[in-house]
């Protein structure tokens, strides 16, 4: 009897300690852990809007926390607001901005999203790239950004080095970091026709730049009414031009030339050939018209083994051809004011020059870069491209020309392709330059 007492009294205490550790393993759970706190779902991460298809009900975001690009699903009930909490819809969301982005717990769909409140954004500045260090510099401060910085110019979307130098953007970023660049004011180009006459001169942009002209240019202009203006000594031409972003407009020069008031644009033929010209005691390359104020001029020839000839020739015809021959008997200066040609013959009288103001064609302010004669910069593709350098033509790819050094635009253009342009940093470096853009969109419409 004892012993069946012993093992009654031995259960009962097994079982008392079994109960009481499985009381201790699974506690009642708390339904409230404290009533007095709100309890919010934070953003999933902080999204730049690449684009939005509202047929679909989709949107592409680069997420800024994980540096990729993603495709998320929306739907009406999708709740949106400004920084100021006011309720949006998907048709006001604009491609370049910022927002704290909400999904749904399986990942696919929104719920929300709300303009994100730490953005800086600036508008109408200007940016400069750093393609090797992966920098942009905004109104003189100096980001970092990825290969998957979002760059939009009307919609699509463009190279960071396709924004020209003067293209105006809207930038969006934080301290440190860029997020996103809307162009805000692209660029277009210039494509100068029938300006013969002005090779040699100089052509202006109102406040862009002042460079030589030179036969087949292209110039790329910020978009908007462009002055353009053409000097080559007694000739001048100016034109407003119209320029649409990302096309190109053809000028043609010739229709918008002029004569500088009293003035002639006079043909020398000398014979021999190599015999120096001076007019007024300057002298004076003849090889092309000389531009020379009506009046009187002081007019000197030489030449080694010649007779030298000294003169004055009254110019009071718009175009007139002077004729000088250096021989060894004097005669006369002739003149036929019917055809405004004058037949010079030589003279062995002396004279002295006086002084004047050289007539030469002004080049100053014109800037040229540095170049690094050693060194050569060579573009392989797109193959069959015409390559500009500042709107100076260069060659059609693949093509090398001699290095510059600084920033410089090279614009690619292709019959029934659009034309590119990209602004491009080169180092003095004493290195080569190679460069491979990418193939040229076909054209909507032609240039």
């Amino acid at each position: 009897m004892k012993r069946i007492w012993r093992i009654i009294c031995a259960a009962a205490l097994m079982s008392c300690l079994f109960g009481c550790a499985l009381s201790r393993r699974s506690p009642e759970p708390t339904e409230v852990p404290n009533s007095s706190v709100t309890y919010v779902k934070g953003a999933d991460f902080t999204g730049v809007v690449r684009s939005v298809d509202e047929a679909a009900g989709r949107i592409q975001l680069y997420n800024v926390l994980m540096d990729e690009d993603e495709e998320y699903q929306y739907t009406g009930a999708t709740e949106i607001f400004s920084k100021n909490d006011r309720d949006m819809s998907m048709s006001e969301v604009e491609p370049g901005e910022v927002y704290d982005v909400y999904c749904a717990h399986t990942g696919d769909k929104l719920t929300k999203m709300k303009q994100s409140q730490s953005i800086q954004e600036k508008e109408h500045v200007r940016v400069s790239f750093d393609e090797e260090k992966k920098q942009l510099t905004a109104d003189g401060v100096t980001y970092a950004y990825s290969d998957h910085l979002v760059v939009l110019s009307e919609g699509k979307e463009l190279l960071p080095m396709e924004i020209a130098s003067g293209d105006e953007v809207t930038f969006r970023g934080v301290k440190g970091r860029a997020y996103s660049l809307v162009v805000t004011r692209g660029h277009g180009y210039i494509r100068p026709t029938g300006y013969k006459d002005f090779l040699g001169g100089t052509l202006t942009l109102e406040g862009e730049a002042i460079l030589p002209v030179s036969k087949d240019m292209l110039l790329t202009v910020p978009e908007g009414t462009q002055g353009l203006s053409m000097v080559n000594g007694d000739l001048m031409g100016r034109v407003n031009v119209e320029v649409r972003r990302g096309q190109v407009t053809k000028v043609n020069m010739k229709k918008y030339q002029s004569q500088m008031p009293n003035t002639a644009r006079v043909a020398f033929e000398i014979e021999p050939d190599g015999a120096e010209l001076y007019i007024n005691g300057i002298l004076t390359d003849y090889h092309t018209r000389v531009p020379m104020k009506y009046g009187n001029h002081y007019i000197r020839v030489v030449l080694e083994g010649y007779s030298e000839y000294s003169g004055v020739a009254t110019i009071r015809d718009p175009g007139p051809t002077i004729r000088i021959n250096l021989a060894t008997e004097d005669t006369g200066v002739d003149t036929d004011d019917e055809d405004s040609e004058t037949t010079v013959s030589a003279s062995s009288d002396s004279g002295s020059g006086s002084d004047s103001e050289s007539d030469d064609t002004d080049t100053e302010g014109v800037s040229a870069k540095k170049t690094d004669e050693d060194h050569k910069i060579t573009v392989s593709t797109p193959v069959g491209a015409a390559v500009y350098l500042d709107g100076t033509y260069k060659g059609e790819v693949p093509c090398s020309f001699t290095k510059v050094i600084g920033s410089i635009t090279l614009t690619l253009t292709k019959e029934g392709y659009t034309t590119k342009s990209y602004s491009v940093e080169i180092s003095d470096d004493s290195q080569d330059v190679s460069w491979s853009f990418p193939d040229l969109p076909e054209s909507d419409s032609k240039g």
